[in-house]
């Protein structure tokens, strides 16, 4: 009797190393583009905080105004000088740097704290950075605010820069 062995087609061995390398090598294409979607998420994200902040700077000075009619005597522009500074505000008090010129400045860097407020005084030091820039023209009963915030991301310097306009609308 004969045994007749059949023969079995299937993959061989070489086949199957070549289609892993077919795959290996399309998952190398999409590895960077996934890193690169990774880093502009993270930068977008720190242009909204960035944003954020820089706009809680100019509303920083809009009660600073504010504050000066409501407490009656004083200017509106009192302590809003025409130069560059860091404004934090609080228990009820505008706490003003005028010793910070510019936001390289080691007083301009903004800290966390634990309940997630940003400040310049306390807490844990972030990458963000922000100065108040006030151009005088007070003479024309209004000034010109900047609020500028600076991060680093990747070696690369960004910033985000607001600015209005603040009148002496109660006049």
């Amino acid at each position: 009797m004969k045994f007749f062995i059949k023969k079995k087609s299937g993959f061989s061995i070489l086949e199957i190393i070549f289609v892993i390398g077919i795959v290996v090598i399309g998952l190398l294409g999409i590895i960077p583009l996934v890193i690169q979607n990774q880093q502009a998420q993270n930068i977008d994200n720190n242009y909204l905080i960035a944003s954020m902040l820089s706009q809680e700077g100019l509303e920083l000075v809009r009660n600073k105004r504010d504050n000066n009619w409501l407490t009656g005597g004083a200017n509106w522009y009192d302590n809003i000088d025409s130069s560059s500074y860091t404004i934090d505000y609080y228990n009820d008090d505008f706490n003003i740097n005028d010793l910070v010129n510019s936001i390289d400045d080691s007083g301009a860097v903004l800290k966390i704290d634990s309940y997630g407020y940003y400040s310049h005084s306390f807490g844990d030091a972030t990458i963000f950075s922000r100065i108040i820039n006030v151009t005088d023209h007070i003479a024309d009963d209004y000034i010109i605010v900047s609020s500028i915030v600076r991060f680093k991301e990747h070696g690369r310097i960004h910033d985000y820069v607001s600015e209005t306009y603040f009148y002496a609308w109660r006049y």
